[in-house]
């Protein structure tokens, strides 16, 4: 996976920053809700598979304590020099071994934007049972799948099932496209590339 990532941002072929600039009303619209359900308290949050920390970003432009760990290098340095982040916002490590990559843990919210089906199943299973160990009680997963992805990585889609395979113990809610009650949600791009969106929370 990393290689497929590395070579894709040497080569400047990064069509999912671009997907997720467009997609930024529907997450906005999204990190609303969660930040009103935890209004009074510091909210923790950590951006999986954070490339080169746009929505980190976001996250601590919105007061959230946030973190992203990525696990290619380049990507992660760019993150800091173009934010203006401190580097200790970001962990160069792997998605499905980050209990002991010190990223801490109590994690309210995690952000998976492209991140979960870029991995194979085995792979997803491990960050799944990664992310509950690291998931304060009342945590929230907020999930894109679809979109654009790395070339040459070319994983299998992400479909609701595939995401209830792995996530054991929580909640799988559509909160865009099909499958969604949530009228307010923002008007998102009719071409399918900036994928769907899914609220996990633990059963």
């Amino acid at each position: 996976m990393s290689i497929g990532y590395a070579t894709a941002y040497r080569a400047g072929i990064i069509p999912w920053e671009k997907a997720s600039r467009q997609d930024r009303p529907t997450l906005e619209h999204l990190l609303d809700r969660e930040e009103a359900l935890r209004a009074d308290r510091v909210r923790r949050a950590i951006d999986l598979g954070c490339g080169r920390g746009f929505n980190t970003k976001l996250l601590l432009d919105r007061g959230w304590d946030a973190m992203g760990v990525d696990n290619v290098r380049q990507a992660v340095d760019i993150a800091v020099r173009r934010n203006g982040v401190d580097d200790a916002r970001f962990v160069i490590g792997d998605v499905r071994h980050m209990v002991h990559s010190g990223v801490g843990s109590g994690f309210d919210l995690f952000l998976d934007v492209g991140c979960f089906q870029s991995l194979d199943d085995a792979g997803r299973t491990l960050m799944a049972g990664g992310v509950t160990e690291l998931a304060a009680a009342d945590a929230t997963v907020l999930m894109r799948t679809g979109g654009p992805r790395a070339w040459p990585v070319r994983p299998k889609q992400a479909v609701r099932h595939d995401i209830e395979r792995a996530y054991r113990g929580w909640t799988v809610t559509a909160v865009s496209g099909i499958g969604s009650t949530d009228a307010t949600s923002p008007d998102r791009a009719s071409n399918g590339r900036s994928g769907e969106w899914f609220r996990l929370t633990r059963t």
